[in-house]
């Protein structure tokens, strides 16, 4: 039977393997697409500086703030205040004090009776050698008379006037024992330490014994000459100069600073040691200062502390500056972005540079900036996190 019916090509129902699916066509777009919008984001992250890897790294510092006495300090050493003109009262006899007006903080006149030994014994004795010297002139004054006429030696005259010269030197000497048994102050000054006190026994310089108080029983300061010493050590002695100004800070009294000079080098060493005795004198010292106080001094470099303790100096790295419109300026940093700021600079000294004017102390900024391709309002990644 003959078929009317047409025939199928079964060729077309042959799948194509080379012929994408609509799947497949989809994952592609969208990975191109993911890929694109990536790119797109991390470009405009880039533009908005958000990219922390792809912000410079700096490191920063805060700005210095300090004195003139900071700023020039060279060398500081530790002292006591001590007295360049000082007395230890003491006795030239062995006596027992009778009367005494010394008290401590006493201030006392050079030649003022400070203090009395008993004398009544030397009186009593002096008195007697005074009879006896009376009694020798009168016989050598009638020796002279009976020599004149004839009626006594050579000899007799002779003995007599000896006698005379005798006594003479026995008075002068009980005088001196009793002006011994009075004390007087050598110098003008202030009673800094005493002893010895009413009924006890002191001695001279040399002696001692049971129930003495020694040889020293009174110390007399003249506080006008109080100055500071205190031991150097060598290998520091070349930075030092005679009349350099210096700082003293009392420990006392930690918030004040008294003006001074240095005003000796002590021309010996301490071998054992290794250090140099120096002497600082005050310009301005007040009431506060005492003999013994510990206290700190600071040396100071005359260039720099010309213009006194008062002022406050600005101090920056010169690393820190760059240039700016034919001056400097510095990259202060504000969270995390850098301004540029400009300055006026005045004295540098070493690697420091002293800032006149543009900043106040206190600000960051930042290290080696010169070094760095900054420019104002950049971002910036911080190395270190100053608090």
């Amino acid at each position: 039977m003959e078929s009317n019916e047409k025939s199928i090509d079964v060729s077309s129902l042959r799948i194509n393997r080379n012929k994408p699916g609509p799947r497949r066509n989809h994952l592609r777009y969208f990975i191109i697409l993911s890929f694109l919008a990536v790119i797109c984001i991390l470009f405009t992250f880039w533009l908005l500086d958000y990219i922390p890897f792809l912000n410079p790294e700096v490191s920063t510092a805060e700005v210095v703030s300090m004195t003139t006495s900071q700023a020039s300090t060279v060398l500081t050493s530790s002292g006591y205040v001590v007295a360049r003109t000082k007395a230890e009262i003491s006795p030239k006899s062995v006596g027992r004090i009778s009367w005494i007006n010394l008290e401590e903080g006493q201030e006392v006149e050079e030649g003022e009776l400070v203090a009395k030994l008993e004398n009544r014994e030397l009186k009593a004795q002096r008195d007697q050698v005074a009879s006896n010297l009376d009694n020798a002139k009168e016989e050598f004054t009638r020796q002279e008379e009976l020599f004149a006429k004839g009626v006594t030696s050579r000899r007799a005259l002779d003995n007599a006037k000896t006698q005379v010269k005798v006594l003479e030197a026995q008075l002068r000497n009980a005088d001196e024992l009793i002006r011994n048994t009075q004390i007087y102050s050598p110098i003008n000054g202030v009673v800094t330490v005493k002893k010895a006190f009413l009924g006890e026994t002191v001695t001279p310089q040399g002696f001692g014994g049971a129930g003495s108080v020694g040889a020293t029983f009174a110390v007399i300061v003249d506080l006008d000459s109080l100055e500071v010493e205190t031991d150097i050590n060598e290998q520091n002695l070349g930075k030092l100069e005679i009349g350099m100004p210096t700082e003293v800070i009392l420990d006392a009294y930690p918030d004040h600073a008294y003006k001074a000079r240095l005003r000796k080098i002590v021309p010996t060493a301490d071998r054992q040691k290794g250090t140099v005795t120096v002497r600082v004198e005050f310009l301005d010292k007040d009431e506060k200062v005492l003999p013994e106080m510990s206290c700190k001094i600071n040396f100071m470099n005359p260039d720099i502390y010309e213009d006194g303790i008062g002022r406050t100096r600005i101090i920056v790295l010169d690393s820190t500056l760059v240039d700016y419109e034919g001056g400097k300026g510095v990259f202060v940093v504000e969270q995390d972005r850098v301004r540029l700021q400009p300055v006026i600079l005045g004295d540098m000294h070493d690697s420091q540079v002293e800032v006149r004017d543009g900043l106040v102390g206190g600000e960051q900024i930042v290290l080696e900036a010169k070094s760095l391709d900054l420019k104002n309002g950049d971002r910036i990644e911080l190395t270190n996190h100053p608090e």
